[in-house]
C-alpha cells in the first residue's frame, strides 16, 4: 500500500507545485478560494498480489534426520525410511585378552654351561576361538627371569636370549630379547606376525641360557623362573576360528514419517517394501534371525510383520580378507503381510534382532578378520509414490499482512488462480491468522465448486499426468471479510487432496516434477482524502 500512497501524494504535491509557478507572483486570493473548498474524496483502485505459492513433493513430505526422498530413472518419487539395526566392530565381537604364564627350569652349572630349549606360550580364550596366524597393531610381549639370587650368590652369571619361532618382525627377523635378572625384556609385537603351530593356540619360544662366572655351586641345582605375559594386543588380522557365538544384534524403531506429517484417511500404495541389508567383512558364516518384527501407529494398532524370510537368515562372507559382502533381503507382498501392515498408517517399524557367528561351527576352511571388519544391518522402508489415497492434507503458512489497507474500503476482490500438476483433487481453504496465529476467518465458508480444482487426469498406459489442471476464481469479499484482512498477520493455507479416480481404484505415479501453485491477489477501491495524504 505505501507505494500506491506515495504516488498518490506525488501526483498532488506535482499540481500543487506546477499551480503556484503559473500564477501572478503578488495575486493571494487564490488563498481564499482555498480556505472555501469543500473536503474531496478520491476514489483509488488497486491491486495488491497475496500469494505465490508453489508446493512440491519436499513440501509436502519431511523426511529430515529419518530417511530420503529418492526418484528413479522414470522420475517416480521414493520414499525411502532408513534405520541402522545393528553395527559391530571386529574387537567387539573377537579380541585377545591379556596373557601370563610362568615356568622354571633347574639348572646345574657344573653340568653345563649353556642349556638351550624350548616352552609354549598358549593363548586362552573364554569360549572355543582359535588363532592360526596374527599380525599386530599392537601389543607388548615381555620376559621377566627371577629367582635367580642363589645363583648369583655363589658367584655365577646368567644371561638368556629368546626368540618367538615361527614369526617375523616389521624388518624381517625373528622376534626376539634378552634377558638378565630382574629386568623386564619389553617387546613391542607391532607390525610382527605369530604363525600359530597345529591349530592349538600356542606358539613355541626357544631360549638359550648361559652360565658363567667362577663360582662354587654350593646351592646348586637352581631352580629358575621364566614369567611371560602378553598384553594390550590389538590385531591387524587373524586367520583362525572366531568361535561359535551367538550374539544380540539389537532392538530399534524406524519412524515413517510421511504417516506422521499428514491426516490420511486412507492410503494404497503399490509395491511398497522393506529392505534388509547386511554388510559382512567378517571371514565367517553368520546367521540372523527376527525375535520381534512389526508396525505399529500413534493409535496404538501392532501388526506384526509375517515372514518365513528373516527366521533364519544366512549372511554372506567375503572371499579375501579386507573385502565386504553384502547380503540383502527384500521383504514384499509376495512374501510377507506388508499390505496388512500398511492399512494401520504404520508410524514405526520395530525389530529385533540376534545372531550366530559359525552357525555349523569350525570348518575346515579358517575363518579370517581384521581389525576394521564390521558386521551391519540397515533397515529400509521403501515407499513409492504409486497407488491411492483419499483425504490427504497439507498446509503451509505464509507471512502475510494488511496493516496498511484504508479505512474506507468500498469492495475488494480475491483472484485465485489455481495450477494443479498432480493427479490429485485439491480442495483449498485459506484461513486468516491474527498476531497470535490464531484463526480469526476463512476464505470460504462451506466447500463448493469454487475451492476446489480437479485432478490433473493421467494416462492409463503409465498412469502419469497428461497435462495440469488450470483454474482462475474471483471472490467478492464482504465488510466482514476485510476487517479480517485488516487484523491478519499470516495465512494459512490447507489443502485436502484425492487421488484421481481413486473412487473406482485406479492408481496414479506421484514425479518429482510435479507442482501445485496457488496465486492469490487483491483488487480493491478504497476512498482517499488528498489532504490526508498529505499529512505526516
Amino acid at each position: 500500500m505505501k507505494p500506491m500512497l506515495n504516488i498518490i501524494r506525488n501526483r498532488i504535491l506535482a499540481v500543487v507545485l506546477i499551480s503556484v509557478f503559473t500564477m501572478h507572483a503578488c495575486d493571494y486570493s487564490y488563498l481564499d478560494a482555498i480556505d472555501n473548498m469543500d473536503d474531496y474524496t478520491y476514489e483509488a483502485t488497486f491491486a495488491v498480489p497475496l500469494v505465490n505459492s508453489y508446493l512440491n513433493i519436499n513440501d509436502i513430505i519431511d523426511t529430515e534426520g529419518i530417511g530420503a526422498i529418492e526418484s528413479d530413472e522414470e522420475g517416480l518419487i521414493w520414499l525411502v525410511y532408513k534405520g541402522r539395526v545393528f553395527s559391530i566392530p571386529a574387537e567387539d565381537l573377537f579380541s585377545i585378552p591379556d596373557q601370563s604364564q610362568s615356568f622354571t627350569i633347574e639348572i646345574d652349572p657344573a653340568a653345563k654351561e649353556e642349556i638351550t630349549f624350548d616352552r609354549i606360550f598358549l593363548l586362552t580364550f573364554d569360549s572355543d576361538q582359535q588363532v592360526d596366524l596374527i599380525k599386530f597393531r599392537q601389543g607388548m610381549f615381555s620376559v621377566i627371569l627371577e629367582n635367580t639370587t642363589q645363583l648369583e650368590a655363589d658367584g655365577y652369571d646368567i644371561i638368556v636370549e629368546f626368540e618367538i619361532l615361527n614369526s617375523e618382525t616389521g624388518d624381517g627377523g625373528l622376534i626376539s630379547g634378552e634377558l638378565i635378572p630382574e629386568q623386564p625384556a619389553d617387546i613391542d609385537l607391532a607390525e610382527s606376525i605369530i604363525d600359530f603351530e597345529n591349530e592349538t593356540n600356542f606358539f613355541p619360544v626357544n631360549f638359550t641360557v648361559t652360565i658363567s662366572g667362577d663360582g662354587t655351586p654350593v646351592n646348586a641345582p637352581y631352580t629358575i623362573e621364566f614369567n611371560q605375559h602378553m598384553e594390550n594386543m590389538k590385531y591387524d588380522y587373524i586367520y583362525g576360528f572366531i568361535g561359535h557365538i551367538p550374539f544380540p544384534v539389537g532392538s530399534s524403531d524406524i519412524d515413517i514419517d510421511i504417516f506422521k506429517n499428514a491426516n490420511l484417511a486412507d492410503i494404497f500404495i503399490e509395491n511398497p517394501s522393506i529392505e534388509v541389508i547386511a554388510r559382512n567383512s567378517f571371514g565367517s558364516p553368520i546367521i540372523l534371525g527376527f525375535n520381534e518384527f512389526y508396525a505399529y501407529n500413534t493409535d496404538g494398532e501392532t501388526i506384526t510383520i509375517e515372514t518365513e524370510a528373516t527366521d533364519n537368515w544366512d549372511i554372506d562372507m567375503p572371499d579375501e580378507l579386507g573385502q565386504t559382502s553384502t547380503t540383502q533381503l527384500e521383504l514384499n507382498r509376495s512374501n510377507t503381510n506388508i499390505d496388512e501392515m500398511m492399512s494401520i498408517r504404520p508410524t514405526s517399524v520395530y525389530f529385533d534382532v540376534s545372531g550366530i557367528i559359525n552357525p555349523p561351527g569350525k570348518q575346515s576352511s579358517p575363518n579370517f578378520i581384521n581389525y576394521n571388519s564390521q558386521l551391519t544391518i540397515d533397515l529400509d522402508v521403501n515407499l513409492p509414490l504409486f497407488g491411492r489415497i483419499d483425504n490427504f492434507e497439507l498446509q503451509d503458512t505464509l507471512d502475510l499482512t494488511f496493516d496498511n489497507l484504508p479505512d474506507e474500503v468500498d469492495w475488494a476482490e480475491l483472484k485465485i488462480q489455481m495450477d494443479n500438476g498432480f493427479p490429485l483433487r485439491a480442495a483449498v481453504q485459506i484461513y486468516f491468522l491474527n498476531d497470535n496465529a490464531q484463526v480469526i476467518d476463512s476464505l470460504f465458508s462451506l466447500a463448493s465448486a469454487v475451492n476446489i480444482i480437479e485432478a490433473a487426469p493421467t494416462s492409463p498406459a503409465d498412469n502419469i499426468v497428461t497435462e495440469p489442471r488450470l483454474k482462475e476464481t474471483f471472490i467478492m469479499l464482504d465488510q466482514t471479510k476485510i476487517e479480517s484482512l485488516r487484523n491478519t498477520q499470516q495465512m494459512l493455507l490447507e489443502v485436502e487432496f484425492n487421488t484421481y479416480n481413486q473412487n473406482i481404484g485406479e492408481s496414479v505415479k506421484i514425479l518429482e516434477s510435479y507442482e501445485i501453485g496457488v496465486i492469490m491477489g487483491l483488487r480493491a477501491k478504497a476512498k482517499v482524502n488528498p489532504l490526508d495524504l498529505m499529512e505526516d
